[in-house]
This record gives structure tokens, sequence and C-alpha cells, in this order.
């Protein structure tokens, strides 16, 4: 079985992009597999509790 490499990690701030989630500029919170789960800028307040949108690594860019 073969591993996947992301070329991101944890605290990265990074551009997730798709149909179903849409484009949404976050941190890599979260990695599972190829998976990223990318903690929001509406997740920045205090009082709610974290919501994670997860995106598949090769649907991720670094911010231009």
């Amino acid at each position: 079985m073969r591993t996947v490499t992301v070329p991101f990690k944890v605290g990265d701030v990074v551009l997730g992009d798709d149909p179903f989630n849409g484009r949404q500029l976050g941190v890599v919170a979260v990695i599972r597999g190829s998976s990223l789960g990318l903690r929001t800028a509406a997740d920045a307040h205090p009082d709610l509790v974290p919501e994670f949108v997860y995106y598949d690594y090769r649907q991720v860019r670094t911010p231009d």
C-alpha cells in the first residue's frame, strides 16, 4: 500500500477550492490521509465550537 505525502503541515495558511465546499481560506488543523481539515475565519470567534471543512490535499493551494 502506498502512503500519501501531503505537501502541507498543521498551521499552514491555505486556500481550498472544490465544487461542494466552495472556496475557503483557512489554517490546516487536521491531516487525515489525503484529506486536510481547515479551520476557517468563521471559526475564529472564541465562543464558537470549531468546525472543520475537509478538502482533498490536491484541491488546496497556498494563497497568492
